[in-house]
């Protein structure tokens, strides 16, 4: 009876062992590293998207951080790898808000993947600011150029 107990006492611990581990496979931290704003006034926002999210409006995370020697650094725990977009905000008047002036955005923005909002970019979307979050992936970098 005592081998029994002890047998399925160890199998218990090695399924907890072995749900610990793919749980800390696929959920770790993330960090955005965002650089070249032009001063360090107002704070910096990371609005984060998941495929499905509306892209621009609908972030399923959004971040603030304050801006340290003209550098913001972004850090998300516990998400789940997989792939998203990101959009970082230089939010100069620190209102938690994306400010517009005659329908374009009125305060910095940087994009993942380095991609520009200009006259013939279109609106930014999921597809063209995606990047994969993955175990050999866990930070990106976003230069601001304000």
């Amino acid at each position: 009876m005592k081998n029994v107990r002890l047998s399925l006492l160890l199998l218990i611990n090695l399924l907890a062992v072995s749900a610990f581990s793919q749980t800390a496979q696929t959920e770790t931290t993330f960090t955005v590293h965002a650089s070249g704003f032009e001063s360090n006034t107002g704070q910096a926002m990371l609005r984060l998207f998941r495929a499905g999210d509306e892209v621009p409006t609908k972030p399923f995370l959004i971040l603030k951080v304050a801006i340290v020697n003209k550098d913001a650094v972004f850090t998300v725990k516990n998400l789940a790898y997989g792939d998203y977009a990101a959009i970082i905000v230089h939010d100069r008047n620190a209102n938690g808000e994306i400010d517009h002036s005659f329908g374009m955005p009125s305060e910095p923005l940087g994009f993942s993947n380095n991609w520009e909002l200009g006259l013939f970019s279109g609106m930014p979307t999921f597809e063209k600011l995606k990047f994969t979050f993955s175990k050999t992936n866990k930070s990106l970098s976003v230069n601001m150029d304000d």
